[in-house]
């Protein structure tokens, strides 16, 4: 465990996860390329009446710009048809704004590891993670797997909570994240259990590292930002500037504007303009809704995890494949999928209405399932 005055510091000083946190870590920068913007023309502006809020399983009816305003909301966008329709700041913030990306990043490491496998730098989604990272023998399992780690059914011990000894602070303010690697640990059969671990996402990420020589924020600067249009340099949050290690789990920070630049990157099979940049079959695979004979492609694992995720699992509506969240639309109906953050920030991305919606904020703020909104401002673009 990492005892010195830093780490003890930001246990005390900066604790949980921040929609600031890109002013709290040292980053590194993400350069896009201005002679490639991607304009995001306005399109009609979106009527939206009264909206359907569920809190704590009781509705009520709620003008939507009042509720996002109450419920922590900094940033809420809505393209559809590759026009933004709506869009909305609040708490100060405006469309120039830099907001920390929480655990929407692990939608963008998915991206980076499909890319990779494509590449043929990583070996493979039943590839050994042993086998690529040998220094944690004794460890964890021989039979953990790529898959294991995207589906979060590794089987790896990881403590919730916010005390300087919980797993969840020890990944959030570590010093050195490869050293945190160390204290990973198999305690129960990987591909048995979904239980969200933010191991998962270091291991992905030292993989990454290592097939590729290259640091994870400048792989995706090369692979993905410095060619989707964004408006303005991002960067990603690091443990330290001596240990250099990308902070994998909640690390990139944009505006809300470019992470749903993503987000169309997505909605577009990974292409934008005349390139592939995300194999079209990782895009298919990684969000697909899993058939019943998918068991390894993480149909219906037992969840260990509290609700509302753990509930959302194990649902006849949702699923999780591959770090992204998905949502059922019906038989022979592509899904909905979408990338989701601890304060409630998302990304949500719908083939069937050609619609992105992002929404950052500082809090969950006073609503249970904020893609079940999502749902209902579909309805209204229908």
């Amino acid at each position: 465990m990492d005892t010195n005055l830093a780490y003890i510091y930001r246990c005390i000083a900066w604790n949980s996860p921040s929609l600031d946190d890109h002013r709290r870590f040292p980053k590194r920068i993400i350069p896009n390329n201005p002679d490639r913007l991607m304009p995001l023309p306005p399109g009609p502006p979106l009527t939206v009446g009264p909206v359907t809020i569920t809190y704590k399983q009781t509705a009520s009816q709620q003008p939507l710009a009042s509720f996002l305003r109450q419920s922590g909301t900094t940033s809420f966008l809505i393209i559809h048809q590759n026009k933004l329709v709506y869009e909305n700041y609040f708490d100060g913030y405006t469309a120039h704004s830099i907001v920390t990306s929480s655990s929407i990043t692990h939608a963008l490491v998915s991206a980076l590891v499909g890319i990779a496998l494509n590449e043929g730098a990583l070996p493979g989604l039943d590839g050994s993670v042993l086998q690529q990272l040998p220094e944690l023998t004794n460890r964890i399992s021989p039979a953990l797997t790529i898959r294991h780690l995207l589906c979060m059914s590794s089987g790896l011990l990881y403590r919730e909570g916010w005390m300087p000894w919980a797993d969840e602070t020890r990944i959030q303010n570590s010093l050195d994240l490869r050293q945190q690697l160390h204290q990973c640990e198999s305690i129960e059969p990987a591909g048995r259990y979904y239980h969200y671990n933010k191991y998962n996402l270091l291991l992905l990420g030292q993989l990454l590292e290592q097939a590729t020589g290259m640091a994870v924020p400048d792989y995706f600067s090369q692979k993905i930002w410095s060619r989707i249009g964004a408006e303005q340099v991002a960067s990603w949050n690091m443990d330290s500037v001596k240990s250099g290690f990308a902070k994998m789990d909640s690390g990139v920070n944009a505006t809300a504007r470019d992470f749903a630049r993503f987000g169309l990157l997505y909605l577009n099979q990974g292409r934008f303009e005349n390139q592939q940049l995300i194999p079209e079959a990782w895009i298919k695979q990684s969000t697909n809704a899993p058939l019943f004979s998918e068991a390894a492609d993480c149909q219906r694992y037992i969840s260990r995890d509290k609700p509302p995720l753990g509930q959302w699992v194990a649902s006849p509506l949702g699923y999780y494949k591959y770090l992204w969240w998905g949502y059922h639309n019906g038989p022979h109906q592509e899904p909905d999928f979408f990338a989701l953050g601890d304060q409630g920030q998302f990304i949500y991305c719908s083939p069937l209405h050609d619609t992105v919606i992002v929404r950052f904020g500082k809090r969950w703020g006073d609503i249970d399932w904020w893609p079940a909104l999502c749902r209902e401002l579909m309805a209204t673009l229908r």
